[in-house]
C-alpha cells in the first residue's frame, strides 16, 4: 500500500512517520505548496512537485491540511484519474460524505480518519501514537479495510463510526480536550482570588488534575467522583454557589453540578439527593435558566 500525503503540517508529519512504522505500508511522501521537502526528509520519503504525480503514485492519498481546506482540495483532486484510489481526510467533525462531494462517480472511495489525540508537535508528537484510538468513517473499500488492518499492526484501537455522528463524536472529543481547558481556567482563577499567582495554581492543581484523569482513564468518571456533591453536602455545596462573584460562574459550577448529582445517584442509589438536586436547580434559576 502506497500512502502519499497532501499537506505536510503537524498532521501529516505525524501520521507519516508513525504509518512508515507498518512493514508493509509505503510512505511515498508528500505535496504542499511549502513544507513538503522538510516532510519527506522526515519522514524518509518523497517530495513531489506536483499533485498529480503524487495521486499517480500512491493508492491511498490522505489529505492532511487545515479542515477548511478539505472542500477545495479535494475539487483539485478530482480533476485527475482517481480511480480505485481511496482519499482520507483527518477531521474530527466532517464526514467523508460532506468531504469528498461526488466520489462516487469519480469511482474512487472516501474515508476519514481521526487519531482521538491532540497533535502538538510535528516532529514528536508521533511517539505518543501507539495506543491511540482512531475513528473511521466512509466507504466499504479495499482502502478501508487497509486502514483497518495497519491500525491493527501498529496496535491501535478503533472504532468505525456513522457519517451522521461525527459531530456528535468531535463534540464529545472537544469537551474531554478544550472545554477541560475552560474549567480548569475558572479553578485557577478562583484559586488566583485567593492569593495564589497564576503559576502558583497551575503548580498546585496538577496532582489533582493528573490524578483525577488517571483515576477516570482507568475507572471511569462515575467511580473517580468524590467531593461535597458525591458526599451529598449540601451545606458545602450552597457555600460554593455562594462563593461565586457573579451569575456566570454560578451557571458554570451549577449546570456541571446538575450533571455529578445524575452520576452520584447512580453510584449510591439508595441515598436521596433531593435536597443537592433543589439547591443545585435554585441556583441556576438565578442565572434564568
Amino acid at each position: 500500500m502506497n500512502i502519499g500525503f497532501i499537506g505536510a503540517g503537524k498532521v501529516g508529519c505525524t501520521l507519516g512517520k508513525y504509518f512508515s512504522q507498518d512493514a508493509e505500508t509505503v510512505v511515498k511522501g508528500y505535496y504542499s505548496r511549502s513544507t513538503a521537502e522538510e516532510a519527506a526528509r522526515f519522514t524518509g520519503s518523497d517530495c513531489y512537485e506536483t499533485m498529480k504525480e503524487l495521486i499517480s503514485d500512491c493508492d491511498m492519498i490522505f489529505l492532511t491540511v487545515p479542515d477548511g481546506s478539505i472542500q477545495d482540495t479535494w475539487k483539485r483532486i478530482r480533476e485527475y484519474d482517481i480511480r480505485g484510489k481511496t482519499v482520507c481526510h483527518c477531521s474530527g467533525a466532517m464526514s467523508s460524505q460532506d468531504a469528498f462531494s461526488g466520489i462516487e462517480e469519480a469511482e474512487a472511495f472516501g474515508y476519514s480518519v481521526h487519531p482521538l489525540f491532540a497533535v502538538s508537535d510535528k516532529y514528536h508528537a508521533y511517539r505518543e501514537l501507539p495506543g491511540v484510538f482512531f475513528t473511521l468513517e466512509g466507504m466499504e473499500s479495499a482502502g478501508a479495510r487497509e486502514i483497518r488492518r495497519i491500525l491493527s499492526a501498529l496496535g491501535n484501537p478503533y472504532r468505525t463510526i456513522e457519517g451522521k455522528d461525527k459531530i456528535t463524536y468531535h463534540c464529545a472529543a472537544a469537551m474531554a480536550s478544550n472545554l477541560v481547558c475552560g474549567l480548569v481556567g475558572q479553578s485557577i482563577a478562583l484559586m488566583e482570588r485567593c492569593g495564589f499567582t497564576e503559576e502558583e495554581a497551575v503548580q498546585a492543581l496538577a496532582p489533582i488534575l493528573i490524578g483525577n484523569m488517571s483515576h477516570i482513564a482507568e475507572k471511569g468518571p462515575a467511580a473517580s467522583l468524590t467531593g461535597p456533591i458525591e458526599r451529598n453536602d449540601i451545606d458545602t455545596v450552597r457555600k460554593h454557589i455562594a462563593c461565586m462573584a457573579d451569575d456566570s460562574e454560578q451557571e458554570l459550577y451549577s449546570l456541571l453540578s446538575r450533571r455529578l448529582v445524575q452520576m452520584a445517584q447512580a453510584r449510591h442509589p439508595q441515598r436521596d439527593y433531593a435536597g443537592m438536586s433543589e439547591l443545585i436547580e435554585s441556583g441556576l434559576i438565578g442565572t434564568g435558566l
